[in-house]
């Protein structure tokens, strides 16, 4: 989705700066790409694109491309400001099925894009995005502030790792400002690493740890009571009056 939304956008946008009308709007284009990571380790994903209406083929080509990939998206109308737009909600059920969004996939030599290492007891997620800016966007610094485009993460554990530009919730949320990214040609990286316990898996091992110990002391004691009792019956058969 974010691929075609960033070719679009860099033709809108190279229309725009020729005309200068950038420069006489307050707000052009913004973008907010937000991730929930789930205990259970599933994956909320919601995307708010707004635009003035002469970038409206961006917001629109995004969610017909959301919905080809995922049908059962979610599409909101949404307005801000002298924008308009939508909110497309997604659902995936692992964090590594994130990886179907162009968002988060891969690029030979660039990037990894989302990579999962399992073990029994945790497992340890490593997101390395790219975001590409415009080819056309040289000259587009200074409209900069008139396109805003963010991406947070919501975890529920605090990152080993990230190169977020702002962190909250005591390092839980994390927050990268791409707007200018956008526009200027260059290209982003975003990078966090985060591990995951597997709760079900612990409680299964120290339930098992317990019962193993209950065993074992159920054992010893019924072994150290047989054996209290075995000199006391001889001694009471030694003691018996022979007939």
């Amino acid at each position: 989705m974010f691929g075609q939304c960033r070719h679009t956008m860099r033709t809108a946008l190279a229309a725009v700066l020729l005309g200068g009308m950038l420069a006489l709007t307050s707000g052009c284009f913004s973008g907010d790409v937000n991730v929930v990571i789930n205990d259970d380790g599933s994956a909320d994903l919601k995307t708010t694109l707004v635009s003035v209406p002469m970038l409206a083929e961006v917001v629109e080509q995004s969610k017909t491309t959301a919905l080809a990939r995922n049908p059962e998206a979610q599409i909101t109308p949404v307005t801000k400001e002298n924008m308009s737009g939508y909110e497309i909600s997604e659902h995936y059920a692992t964090i590594e099925k994130l990886s179907e969004n162009d968002f988060f996939t891969a690029h030979d030599g660039k990037n990894t894009g989302v990579t999962v290492n399992k073990s029994l007891f945790y497992t340890d997620y490593n997101f390395d995005l790219l975001f590409s800016g415009s080819e056309n966007g040289g000259g587009a610094g200074a409209f900069a502030s008139n396109i805003t485009f963010t991406y947070q993460m919501n975890l529920p554990v605090v990152p080993a790792s990230s190169n977020a530009d702002r962190t909250e919730n005591d390092g839980k949320t994390l927050t990268w400002n791409l707007g200018k990214t956008l526009v200027t040609g260059e290209s982003t990286k975003i990078d966090v690493t985060f591990r995951m316990w597997n709760k079900a898996a612990i409680a299964a091992a120290v339930i098992a740890v317990l019962v193993l110990i209950g065993a074992a002391v159920f054992f010893i004691m019924r072994r150290r009571k047989r054996t209290e009792e075995e000199p006391q019956a001889a001694h009471e058969s030694s003691s018996a009056p022979s007939t």
